[in-house]
């Protein structure tokens, strides 16, 4: 780092916490709320030489091959726990061996696909293996994240120096998933469990690298042991399936309640051997820390070589000789759950009071295989970038291994890095310390140009057809239309109230009853306040206006619109652009740092604005940045259903209040629907009910009246998959109702004082909309949503 100055590492260090910033690169820390912790990257690398890499690889090969014999040989033939090699108590008893697992995996199939070691480095310099991840290992996409930043701001340094590359690995990735399907041209998905991962981002941006669908359980079926892919064209057979989620959540049928969110059938479709898992279901079990203190003796068994990479010194108390051990030196060790992944439920023995250390000795009386210990590591440390110096960061660093076709493994020149400002023990999670690093490993010799995009002289066929859409996808574009509409509808109507019960002059205000009458059939406000009786029993309405535009608890509110904006634009993330992503979520940002930080009722109409503002950037983006395919079409459905509802619902209770004919009452709807310019070019100041009931219901070259939301419903559906039969569809009949009912309004009826004729079809325009609606839902959407066993 010396080519950069304090100044230039400063600066650009900033840079890349923009970033990632930009890119969204964080995890979820409650999946219930929602809430992302942005991801830290100190940009001063952990560099490891040559020499010391190589064998670093050779010795995670090693431990990969044995973990896999192992996992083979428990769920297959057992020979080693019939020869007590293993003991069945370290075995049978945990919660993740699962009697479904056995002889799932071919005789000739690798079982561990994937691998990462957590490892830890003494002050002395040497090695030891803290955790093994056999299961689902996280992190890759936080590693090559990592390269991409530090790859753009360091371009020089990183090429003089010659480092390593990192896409030469993932094509291994993807050679090894072919080589699992067994055929040439494999489908291949990748298994998520979905937004509220907390590794949803890495989900995300993994399957993108590599060119898969990136699906979740509701989005496979299972039909004759076949594993199926449900989109809008019909179900698409899946070969291969990599794995984000956990063994433990893969088929309810087998695996009861607890895997509700997977695939009922996977097992048997992995029995028959029709669909390959990566990883093989049971490679998880080896994540127990209590299988290190067998590995030695396994490895010179099985693969006839001395363990080359030492785990942390590791005793199971279930065995009387290591539990002497363990007594004589019980003070120096930490004490852990034998079954769980290590980094659970750890106990500094040094630092227990005299109480818990009397517990935890009374729990392991009881069950002594139920526990293992192990020696502290004082972890080395590595120069770190922080307050504008550089200070020691003590390190973990997790690597990553690809099963190659001879058996071997091959590991990725690079890794994840993690940074701890305390040489005590670190949780062994991708998740722990105070920032991140990169890794990097110097190349022998030039370092090829290997990438994972198509070469530039590979031909292309033309085509306009899109990858396959999962219907669920299609189910949450139309809810994510749904809520931009509706959250740029309620700040509309916000607005128009709040700029009226903010106005200081001292003119009449007819149309804010009629406003205030809105919002009370929109669920925004208690109907007290439109009702003279109970309107002075009541909080002061400026008062409860903060409460109406931040209140989390109301279904119908603008503050869960916000939050569903916030989850479905997490969930269709690698079906939108990245700009529309991320203007999406600056508007959802902005809006909740608002809610957090806003209590005074002046400061609501600069907030309305605001939201405004992002929401106009959205619809921008969805306007000019998404190709015209199903992505699109889904989206705009649910924007064009919920607009034309919002607006015949406003009417309505405009004309309930009986209020229509009033010119304030006029301005304030051409406010709230965004017609105001398009009526002033018109008619000028001449407001009158018929120009605004047709400008609001049956214009249709206004793009906010319901006949153009009409229009395009038709134009949508005609593109969709569509039943060859000779009758018309049950929503192609709702729609069409809901074009004659706006198309055969008269000039008379709109001018009608009251305009009886007006309601009748706008009621009918609001029943036609739920009816397509819910058939596009029935036709559609219906089957993403998750299946649940009896008694749920």
């Amino acid at each position: 780092m010396s080519l950069l100055t304090a100044e230039e590492l400063t600066n650009r260090s900033q840079q890349a916490q923009q970033t990632l910033h930009e890119y969204g690169v964080s995890y979820n820390v409650f999946a219930e709320r929602g809430d992302h912790h942005p991801w830290s990257l100190d940009l001063i690398p952990l560099t490891l030489s040559r020499e010391q890499w190589d064998w670093l690889s050779r010795a995670l090969s090693q431990r990969a091959r044995l973990l896999d014999r192992i996992t083979r040989d428990i769920y297959g033939p057992q020979e080693l726990l019939k020869s007590g090699e293993i003991p069945a108590e370290v075995v049978f008893p945990q919660i993740r061996y699962q009697r479904a697992f056995a002889d799932l995996i071919a005789p000739n199939q690798v079982a561990l696909t994937l691998y990462a070691t957590e490892l830890a480095r003494s002050v002395d310099g040497l090695w030891y293996a803290m955790a093994d991840r056999t299961d689902a290992p996280v992190g890759l996409g936080f590693a090559l994240e990592n390269r991409v930043i530090t790859s753009r701001l360091m371009p020089q340094i990183m090429h003089r120096l010659r480092m390593e590359r990192l896409a030469p690995f993932f094509l291994r990735v993807k050679n090894s998933l072919v080589r699992l399907s067994g055929k040439d041209s494999p489908r291949i998905v990748v298994l998520s469990p979905g937004p509220q991962s907390r590794f949803y981002f890495e989900d995300v941006y993994l399957a993108r690298y590599l060119g898969y669908t990136l699906v979740e359980g509701s989005d496979l079926a299972v039909r004759d042991d076949q594993v199926f892919l449900k989109t809008l064209s019909g179900l698409h057979p899946v070969d291969v399936i990599y794995s984000r989620t956990l063994e433990s959540a893969l088929d309810p049928l087998e695996q009861g309640a607890n895997a509700g969110s997977g695939i009922p059938g996977l097992l048997q479709a992995v029995r028959s051997g029709n669909v390959r898992l990566a990883n093989a279901p049971g490679c998880g079990l080896l994540e127990a820390p209590v299988f290190m203190a067998f590995l030695p003796k396994l490895c010179s068994k099985l693969l006839n070589e001395p363990l080359m990479l030492p785990s942390i010194p590791t005793w199971w108390y279930g065995d009387p000789a290591s539990q002497r051990i363990v007594n004589e030196r019980f003070a120096e060790l930490v004490i852990k759950p034998a079954f769980q992944s290590s980094g659970q439920d750890e106990y500094l023995v040094s630092e227990l009071s005299p109480q818990k250390l009397q517990d935890l000795r009374a729990q392991m009386a009881r069950n002594p295989g139920h526990f293992v210990a192990q020696e502290r590591i004082q972890r080395s440390a590595a120069p770190c970038w922080r307050d504008q110096q550089l200070q020691p960061g003590h390190i973990a660093l997790r690597t990553y291994g690809v099963a190659e076709a001879n058996g071997s493994y091959q590991l990725m020149p690079g890794g994840l890095v993690r940074v701890a400002d305390s040489s005590q023990p670190m949780e062994l999670s991708v998740l722990a310390g105070i920032s991140s690093k990169d890794l990097w490993i110097p190349a022998e010799g030039e370092v090829a140009p290997i990438s994972l995009l198509i070469p530039p002289d590979t031909p292309v066929t033309l085509k306009r057809s899109e990858p396959l859409f999962p219907s669920r996808v299609a189910d949450n574009l139309y809810w994510l239309g749904q809520s931009i509409e509706r959250a740029g509808f309620l700040a509309r109507l916000l607005r128009a109230a709040l700029a009226r019960l903010t106005d200081e002059s001292d003119d009449d205000l007819p149309e804010l009853t009629g406003l205030l009458r809105a919002l009370v059939d929109q669920g925004q406000l208690d109907p007290g306040y439109v009702i003279d009786d109970l309107e002075t029993k009541l909080p002061d309405l400026q008062e409860y206006m903060v409460k109406v535009l931040f209140d989390p608890t109301e279904p119908l509110g603008l503050a869960n619109a916000m939050s569903e904006l916030r989850r479905l634009n997490a969930s269709v993330r690698d079906w939108i652009s990245p700009e529309l992503w991320q203007t999406s979520q600056y508007a959802s940002e902005d809006y909740f740092a608002a809610a957090a930080n806003t209590d005074d009722f002046s400061e609501l109409l600069t907030v309305v604005d605001r939201l405004l503002f992002d929401l106009a950037a959205v619809s921008g983006q969805v306007h000019d940045g998404m190709i015209r395919g199903p992505a699109w079409r889904f989206l705009d459905i649910g924007r064009r259903i919920e607009r034309a509802t919002n607006t015949a619902k406003l009417l309505l209770s405009t004309i309930d209040a009986e209020l229509i004919a009033q010119r304030p009452m006029l301005r304030a709807l051409l406010e709230v629907l965004d017609c105001r310019m398009t009526y002033r070019m018109r008619y000028l100041e001449n407001l009158q009910q018929n120009g605004v009931l047709d400008l609001a219901i049956t214009d249709e070259t206004n793009p906010h009246s319901i006949s153009f939301q009409a229009v395009l419903l038709v134009e949508h559906l005609e593109s969709l998959p569509q039943d060859r039969h000779p009758l018309r569809s049950p929503e192609s009949r709702s729609l069409m109702r809901l074009v004659h009912s706006a198309r055969m309004l008269t000039t008379l009826e709109l001018e009608e004082s009251p305009p009886n004729q007006v309601v009748v079809e706008l009621q009918r325009m609001q029943k036609s909309l739920k009816e397509l609606a819910d058939e596009l839902t029935k036709k559609y959407l219906v089957h993403s949503v998750r299946p649940q066993q009896m008694g749920d």
